[in-house]
């Protein structure tokens, strides 16, 4: 039975996995990715532990029988390389704000618009272009010494290929990249002050670009020659791998951040620049993502301060919270001394469903006329509890489908190699449908949440 090896190079971990050609998980490997902090604003990896986790990783599942290898990558990370592709400097991770003060003189420069037009995102500190220009500013001896400037999924497909190929999501999210022109925008490149021949070659997710070294296979333990695919940002492969990868469907994927990713028929600019567009690992689809920051996040501190558990709710909580807390704007209203620990926990749940809803309604205004976002795909850590996704779909009106798999982004990124064979309608997915009364029952709680979030913010 022919296999195929997908990976998930995320920022705190690396996943392997080894599927069969129908889509079934034969064995899975994770191990920890590094991350360090060494000053305030700083957030850096060492480059060699994208591959040595890869390495550790297939090692664990890999198989004789392995016919393509895939990936995702968690976007925005970059290491800068000399004339003999050795690192200068740690590499830069998208968690890494060092370039504020920098990214705030040029948006004003410019305008929020030049940015948000051309990339689909209004760059802060975390942004790659300014973080070149924090190195031509700080480090100007390694900013000469720049050969190559080297995201996760190139330097990754590197090491398999020796081609630096990256798929479009992953360079859209560079902010080097143009949406329309689907290439590296040669004005933004002026700006950082780099040369397009320093990057990686941009192609579609599911090409093949190049195939297995011999060396690299005799140190992962599978055969030469072995077709690689470029892979895309994780995200992206998430909404592909669950299902979501289809007009009138949104991904919210639950982890630390909720982040929500609708897909599209055409690329759609946000007049507010809230929603970031961008392509999808799908050919001719589209995506609007947008980060609620406080997600998992806010949910896990409940739990950890009110030592319970989100485990039974008859009736909304009546309890309203903006939770803002990492900018000291959070807030908890309408208590009581009737008010136990599971209403203060349920109102968490509540108010990531508020935002959720909130998104929705801000994505359907910028849709083209008519589209709605008729269903939302619900994967991350949250699903490990039902009654979360019973509340989004009564809070939202939406119905809510989980799908039965794990890893949604090592999946998509598996998919990827198989030219359809995969059929995600063959997936068992859990459907959670609008309870109509809860639903009428949560309109004023959520008018009451949004108002408060006005008058906080």
């Amino acid at each position: 039975m022919e296999k195929i090896i997908s990976f998930d190079s995320g920022t705190t971990n690396t996943k392997v996995f080894l599927f069969s050609i129908n889509g079934k998980l034969l064995k899975n490997f994770s191990t920890p990715t590094g991350i360090s902090f060494p000053q305030p604003l700083f957030a850096e990896q060492n480059c060699n532990d994208w591959i040595g986790t890869i390495i550790r990783g297939i090692r664990n599942v890999g198989d004789s029988s392995v016919r393509g290898i895939s990936g995702s990558f968690q976007g925005g990370t970059f290491v800068l390389l000399d004339k003999h592709l050795k690192p200068l400097v740690p590499a830069i991770t998208w968690l890494d704000n060092r370039s504020r003060d920098i990214a705030s003189d040029f948006v004003k420069k410019y305008g929020e618009d030049f940015f948000y037009r051309k990339t689909g995102y209004v760059p802060r500190g975390w942004s790659c272009l300014f973080n070149l220009l924090w190195i031509k500013k700080f480090k100007p001896e390694v900013f000469r010494k720049i050969a190559r400037i080297s995201f996760v999924a190139d330097y990754v497909n590197y090491f398999f290929t020796g081609n630096f190929a990256l798929d479009h999501t992953s360079a859209a999210i560079t902010t080097l990249y143009n949406l329309e022109k689907k290439q590296w925008d040669e004005e933004l490149l002026e700006i950082a002050g780099i040369k397009k021949q320093m990057l990686g070659e941009i192609v579609q997710a599911s090409d093949v670009i190049g195939r297995l070294k011999k060396n690299t296979a005799k140190t992962i333990g599978l055969e030469a020659g072995i077709p690689v695919f470029a892979g895309g940002h994780d995200q992206y492969c998430a909404s592909f791998g669950a299902g979501a990868a289809k007009t009138n469907r949104i991904l919210v994927s639950c982890g630390t951040a909720w982040v929500l990713l609708a897909t599209t028929s055409k690329i759609i600019f946000d007049p507010q620049r809230q929603f970031c567009p961008g392509p999808h690992v799908k050919k001719n689809l589209y995506g609007l993502m947008y980060a609620i920051s406080n997600g998992g996040i806010i949910y896990d501190w409940g739990r950890k301060i009110f030592s319970c558990e989100f485990d039974s709710f008859k009736e909304p909580s009546g309890i309203i919270i903006a939770p803002e807390f990492n900018t000291g704007n959070g807030a908890i209203l309408n208590l009581n001394f009737s008010t136990n620990s599971h209403q203060i926990l349920q109102a968490i749940v509540e108010c990531l469903c508020f935002q959720v809803r909130k998104c929705l309604e801000r994505v359907e205004e910028i849709l083209p006329s008519g589209e709605k976002m008729k269903k939302i795909v619900m994967i991350g850590g949250a699903t490990r509890n039902p009654l979360v996704a019973k509340l989004l779909a009564s809070i939202t009106g939406r119905n809510v489908i989980v799908p039965e798999i794990s890893e949604a982004a090592g999946f998509g990124a598996m998919k990827l190699t198989t030219s359809g064979e995969v059929c995600e309608e063959n997936i068992p997915a859990k459907l959670f449908s609008v309870n109509r009364r809860l639903h009428h029952k949560y309109q004023h709680l959520y008018h009451c949440y949004t108002g408060l979030k006005i008058s906080i913010l």
